[in-house]
């Protein structure tokens, strides 16, 4: 279905511009949350196949797993019978509940079944997020190209200048490696990282697609290897 059909079908009128999403493992069905949609958040959500929300209480978009990295890949999605609810099926990497367990109902008022967490959230959300934050950095230059800046001018020359300093920065860091100079090697590989993500920010490729496909290839090897 198309965007425009999807939200004739929808009544977000109801909940004053937002609706609520029921959020459900695909495979095992346990339910892992309750988030709120307005029509950017369900916009995002359809196109880029990952778990976009809209914050009441801060007042904007966010994305699952933009901090933590534990993102929700989108399986299968539904309207109810009124129009005023969505239910999607994910894909969940690591974790949904931002206090380490699998799912954010873990608060038992009936219930025999023991929880308990799978990550420790310190660890988790106390991570320096260099990578996104360079990563928004060139995006800003990218959308907004200022004098004077590396990133602005680099990309003003194509994707052809863009991929060519990647291209020269890979070599660099073969080279480095071939010689065993460490200090060469982290200082090229951070070169190439760098233009890695010029190079995404260019062509419109979000770090966190990039994050979810290791995650998924992550958990893949390892219930291989299991």
């Amino acid at each position: 279905m198309e965007l425009k059909e999807i939200l004739e079908k929808l009544d977000l009128e109801k909940g004053g511009g937002i609706i609520p999403a029921v959020v459900q493992d695909v495979k095992t069905k346990e339910v892992l949350m309750l988030g709120y949609m307005n029509r950017e958040a369900l916009e995002k959500t359809l196109t880029t196949g990952l778990m976009h929300y809209y914050s009441r209480s801060r007042k904007k978009l966010w994305m699952k797993g933009e901090e933590s990295g534990h993102y929700q890949i989108v399986r299968e999605a539904y309207y109810d019978c009124d129009g005023d609810t969505l239910l999607f099926k994910v894909e969940q990497v690591e974790a949904c509940c931002h206090e380490g367990y699998y799912t954010c109902f873990h608060n038992k008022i009936i219930s025999d079944v023991q929880f308990s967490k799978t990550f420790n959230p310190n660890e988790v959300y106390g991570k320096a997020k260099i990578l996104d934050e360079i990563f928004n950095v060139i995006k800003d230059r990218i959308e907004r190209p200022k004098e004077g800046s590396y990133v602005s001018n680099l990309v003003k020359q194509g994707i052809n200048a863009v991929t060519r300093k990647v291209g020269e920065e890979a070599l660099e860091l073969v080279l480095a490696a071939k010689d065993h100079a460490k200090e060469e090697i982290i200082n090229e590989a951070a070169d190439l990282l760098f233009h890695t993500l010029v190079l995404l920010a260019k062509e419109k490729v979000e770090l966190e697609e990039v994050y979810a496909t290791l995650k998924k290839r992550r958990r893949a090897a390892t219930n291989t290897q299991g």
